[in-house]
C-alpha cells in the first residue's frame, strides 16, 4: 500500500505539467492543424509536378505559332484543322494566366504552412488566450481550404490546358510548316532578369 502513494503522486504531478503545458486543451486543434499543413503541403508538391518549363515553352509556341498563322493563313482549312488552330489558340489565355500567378499562388500557400506551424506552435506552448485562439483557428482554417481548393483547381486547369496544347500543335505545326516554305519560325529564346 505504501509503494502505491508515490506512483499515483507521480500520475498527479504529470497531469498537473501537461495541464500547465496546454492549460486550454487545444490538443485536438493541434492534431488538426498539423494535419492541414500536411493536405496544404500536398497539395503544393502535386502542384510543383507541372513542369513548369513546358508552361513556358507551350506558351512562346502557342504566341508565335498563332501570330504567324493568323499573319499568313490566306486559305480556308479542313474542319478538323480549324478545330486543331482554334483549341491551340484558346490555350493561350491559361498558359498566360498560370504562368503569372504560379509565384503568388506558390507564395500564399507557403505562407499558409508557415502560419499554421506558427499556430500549432502557440497553441502547444498555450501562448494564446481562448478567444484569440479560436478566431486564428477559425482564418486558418478557411485560409487552408481556399489555399487547397486554388491549388487544386489550377493543377487540374493547367494539365488540362497542357494535354489539348499537346493533342493540336502537331497539326499545327504542319500548317505553319506549309505556310512557311518548309520550316517553322524560329522562337523566341528566354532571357533571364
Amino acid at each position: 500500500m505504501k509503494s502505491l502513494f508515490p506512483i499515483i503522486g507521480l500520475f498527479a504531478l504529470t497531469g498537473c505539467f501537461s495541464s500547465c503545458k496546454n492549460p486550454h486543451g487545444y490538443e485536438k486543434h493541434v492534431k488538426e492543424l498539423d494535419s492541414l499543413k500536411v493536405v496544404v503541403e500536398q497539395a503544393v508538391v502535386n502542384f510543383r509536378s507541372v513542369d513548369s518549363i513546358a508552361c513556358y515553352n507551350a506558351f512562346i509556341k502557342q504566341q508565335t505559332f498563332t501570330l504567324f498563322i493568323n499573319e499568313n493563313l490566306k486559305d480556308t482549312v479542313s474542319k478538323t484543322d480549324a478545330e486543331s488552330l482554334k483549341n491551340f489558340s484558346n490555350t493561350g489565355e491559361g498558359l498566360r494566366s498560370y504562368l503569372n500567378k504560379r509565384s503568388q499562388w506558390l507564395a500564399e500557400a507557403n505562407l499558409t504552412i508557415t502560419q499554421l506551424h506558427n499556430l500549432s506552435n502557440d497553441l502547444k506552448k498555450g501562448s494564446l488566450e481562448i478567444d484569440e485562439a479560436v478566431e486564428y483557428i477559425h482564418t486558418e482554417k478557411l485560409q487552408s481550404e481556399k489555399i487547397i481548393e486554388e491549388l487544386k483547381v489550377n493543377t487540374e486547369s493547367i494539365r488540362s490546358i497542357l494535354e489539348i496544347h499537346s493533342t493540336s500543335l502537331p497539326v499545327v505545326e504542319e500548317i505553319v510548316i506549309k505556310l512557311n516554305h518548309g520550316s517553322l519560325p524560329p522562337l523566341p529564346i528566354k532571357t533571364e532578369k
